[in-house]
């Protein structure tokens, strides 16, 4: 009765998906830093990888087994499944006890025991301090998006506000986490964003009247007068029960029609009891540090078309008439040049005839790279 494979495809997908974007993405400076036999965080990083890894491949196993099988045999035993690379096989790994698997790990995924939980490795508060931040991140990316706020540009502030005081302070505990995800400088905790967003209530005539026909006008004039104070669960997901004309009335999301009104140079959003408010002002501060990314990501795009290896050294050129190009480069040029393993920055009054033009903010440039011996 308990046997669902969709809904465990999914929840499959949706860790994944956390995994990949989230986990390895948030952990990739202790992936790629150099290596160090001491380096005590970079290996707790990669066997804690490695774990999750093959004990999702038993998981998955029943569901996807020739993918699963090839990732276990790569994984556990080294081996390649098309035949390159490959070493004989063995009855068992040589990496025993790992993967939360008591004694040796077989010779194939489809041998191993399938995984139960452990739940002395749950911890509440730190799924409920990550989930929150998620949140923030997932709001503050969406209002990016809809402002047209690409993340490699810089913002000065956001400001958060909830409903459960726990949750705020989750979030605030990992306030420079999210931070880093959004590019932004500055993660306030507020009280509330009363100053910034403003909330609108209609009725919604076409759910509302076939339930309380003889009350449409009160719902015309006294609903919106209920304002957020009182509506705000609505906004949130949440049914609610009011009194209008002594009369009691179940609302539910579907039964209002809200309107936003944002403060100036401030976008804002909301979910679950968890408000967002990111301000949009680009000082010229800002906008030079938005483009040093954009000439980060430029420079790395020459050193993986020119197959640099991660540790070879380069020296960078660029030419632009643009003096702001100039200006970020003076400003933000360490920065450039540790991203990119670069010994210098140098401007060109000209440029080769095959370097292509690239966009760096608003700005038109032309940057090639030379490898160093």
């Amino acid at each position: 009765s308990n046997y669902n494979a969709p809904a465990f495809c999914a929840a499959a997908a949706q860790f994944i998906d956390d995994l990949s974007n989230w986990y390895i993405r948030r952990n990739r400076r202790r992936f790629w830093r150099s290596r160090d036999a001491s380096d005590a965080d970079k290996n707790a990083a990669y066997e804690t990888l490695y774990e999750v890894l093959v004990t999702l491949c038993r998981l998955l196993a029943p569901g996807i087994p020739f993918l699963t099988e090839r990732m276990y045999q790569n994984l556990v035993l080294g081996q390649d499944l098309l035949g390159s690379g490959s070493r004989e096989n063995s009855d068992a790994a040589p990496n025993s006890g790992e993967s939360g698997y008591d004694g040796p790990l077989p010779c194939s995924v489809h041998l191993c025991d399938y995984p139960t939980v452990d739940t002395s490795l749950l911890d509440a508060d730190l799924n409920l301090r990550m989930a929150a931040a998620q949140k923030v991140v997932r709001l503050g990316h969406k209002l990016r998006e809809e402002s047209n706020l690409r993340v490699r540009q810089p913002l000065a502030e956001l400001r958060f506000a909830s409903s459960s005081a726990d949750t705020a302070s989750a979030i605030e505990k990992l306030a420079d986490v999210i931070g880093e995800e959004l590019n932004i400088q500055r993660v306030v905790r507020a009280d509330n964003l009363d100053t910034l967003v403003k909330y609108a209530y209609k009725p919604n005539l076409k759910t509302l009247g076939p339930k309380y026909g003889k009350l449409l006008n009160a719902l015309r004039t006294k609903l919106p007068e209920l304002g957020d104070a009182v509506l705000g669960p609505l906004r949130r997901g949440q049914n609610l029960t009011v009194e209008l004309e002594g009369q009691t009335v179940d609302l539910t999301p579907n039964d209002v029609l809200v309107s936003t009104e944002q403060a100036a140079e401030w976008v804002c959003a909301d979910d679950a009891g968890i408000q967002v408010a990111i301000s949009t002002v680009l000082t010229p501060e800002l906008i030079r540090e938005g483009m040093s990314r954009d000439f980060v990501r430029q420079v790395q795009q020459l050193r993986k078309d020119a197959n640099l290896n991660i540790t070879d050294r380069i020296k960078v050129e660029y030419h632009s008439q643009d003096n702001t190009v100039q200006a970020m480069v003076a400003e933000w040029g360490d920065y450039i040049k540790g991203e990119t393993l670069a010994d210098g920055i140098e401007f060109s009054v000209t440029s080769p005839a095959e370097v292509k033009t690239v966009s760096v903010g608003d700005s038109q440039v032309r940057i090639w790279i030379v490898q160093l011996t």
